[in-house]
């Protein structure tokens, strides 16, 4: 009977052992970040392809595989954002600014005000305009 306590105890303590409850804390998560700049030209005619230029930054080197996404909200507004993975062991993370930029192609098919909206996360979201005319 002995032997078997025995067992049963050596096998939980294996098992706690095993669960690595040494303190480490391990955190993988997608999360927004930054947008650091955005350029747009002021104006455009009818069917020309405007080049939209973007930069995303994420503070330190936990940081990796930023995406920036560039996707309309409604007829005129357009949003500019980006995510990237955050991975990190006990909150140790290299003293880098982690960078990622990336140029769209926007056709505009009428003419109107057309609004750039790049959303960051801890920053206010900044505000370009595209001005499009049927001719000049």
């Amino acid at each position: 009977m002995k032997k078997l306590q025995f067992l049963i105890l050596a096998f939980f303590a294996l098992a706690l052992v095993s669960c690595g409850l040494d303190g480490e804390n391990y955190s993988r998560y997608y999360e927004f970040v930054n947008i650091d700049e955005t350029v747009v030209q002021d104006s455009a005619i009818v069917g020309d392809t405007v080049s939209i230029y973007a930069l995303a930054g994420a503070p330190n080197g936990c940081w990796s595989n930023l995406v920036l996404n560039f996707y309309p909200y409604n007829d005129t507004i357009y949003l500019i954002n980006s995510v990237g993975l955050y991975e990190s062991h006990d909150g140790i993370c290299p003293e880098i600014y982690v960078t990622n930029d990336s140029t769209f192609k926007f056709i505009a098919d009428s003419a109107g005000t057309f609004i750039f909206a790049s959303q960051s996360r801890t920053k206010p979201a900044i505000f370009d305009t595209l001005v499009v005319v049927n001719q000049r």
